[in-house]
């Protein structure tokens, strides 16, 4: 991964403990600074490209097919955390601890419409739309997505990451 004005190399996450990455990074924006990140996320390299094709591949032309705008910015959730799963005490480490996932609460179109994941998926039948569309291509470019579908914990963003479950790895969650 190369720096540019919207990757920035960070030294280490984490300290002496379970959490933290090496050389993670501080994503600002995605497709050449055209689609920003509030705040920006702190992830590590494998998370960067993944993030760029799902906007590319599927958020982007989901938001021109269904409001006719451009988008213009990610709103972000969550990403880097020291924490357990869903912050339940005695819970196994998040990916978030690892700076693998990212949870993302809304998208910002150049129109001015912002399509929120709390009120849109049970919402307006336009935003649903869009919504499950997001999540389902997303399901094409992370390991685990869960959505307001999966549990209570998720009413209000998508948690995408890139851990590697089962025996082999390569075990796949989408919901």
């Amino acid at each position: 991964m190369r720096e540019s004005p919207y990757i920035k190399t960070k030294l280490s996450l984490g300290g002496p403990s379970a959490c933290g990455a090496e050389q993670p990074f501080e994503l600002a924006a995605v497709r050449n600074g055209n689609v920003m990140l509030k705040p920006v996320a702190y992830l590590r390299c494998p998370m960067i490209p993944q993030v760029n094709l799902w906007v590319r591949e599927v958020i982007e032309p989901a938001a021109l097919r269904y409001y006719n705008s451009p988008l213009t910015e990610l709103r972000i959730a969550g990403s880097y955390s020291c924490r357990p799963i869903n912050h339940a005490f005695g819970a196994v480490l998040s990916e978030h601890g690892h700076a693998n996932a990212l949870d993302v609460s809304g998208f910002v179109l150049a129109n001015g419409k912002t399509v929120s994941v709390k009120k849109g998926w049970r919402g307006d039948k336009r935003d649903q739309a869009f919504l499950r569309e997001v999540r389902a291509g997303a399901c094409h470019h992370f390991t685990t997505v869960l959505s307001p579908n999966y549990d209570r914990n998720h009413h209000d963003h998508f948690h995408v990451d890139l851990a590697r479950r089962g025996k082999d790895g390569l075990r796949t969650v989408c919901k």
